[in-house]
């Protein structure tokens, strides 16, 4: 059964261009590894009604993958390591979440 995960992505105010600008091409890189079935990225929506809670995150990135290995060779990649070496240490807020099939 193939992996399904949500990263939601938060950066500094003065980082979200960078961000999105390094968040596009890593995708487009993704997108290309063996065993990525899905790597689509997608900016929160942050305008809600008055009094409701402001979703958190700045991007989120829904990703699917064949197995765990291509998940691990993922995050090894050149590319995906360069987003991370991108940005100073801190400036990358990153929650991620694996999904179940119910």
């Amino acid at each position: 059964m193939s992996l399904k995960l949500i990263a939601a992505l938060t950066f500094p105010a003065d980082q979200q261009e960078k961000a999105r600008d390094i968040l596009a091409d890593l995708v487009e890189k993704s997108q290309s590894d063996k065993g990525c079935l899905q790597y689509e990225l997608f900016a929160v929506d942050k305008q809600v009604e008055e009094g409701e809670p402001v979703p958190e995150g700045d991007f989120v990135v829904l990703e699917e993958w064949w197995d765990e290995e291509a998940l691990e060779a993922h995050v090894a990649s050149e590319h995906f390591q360069g987003f991370l070496g991108a940005f100073a240490e801190g400036e990358i807020g990153l929650k991620i979440q694996r999904l179940l099939t119910v």
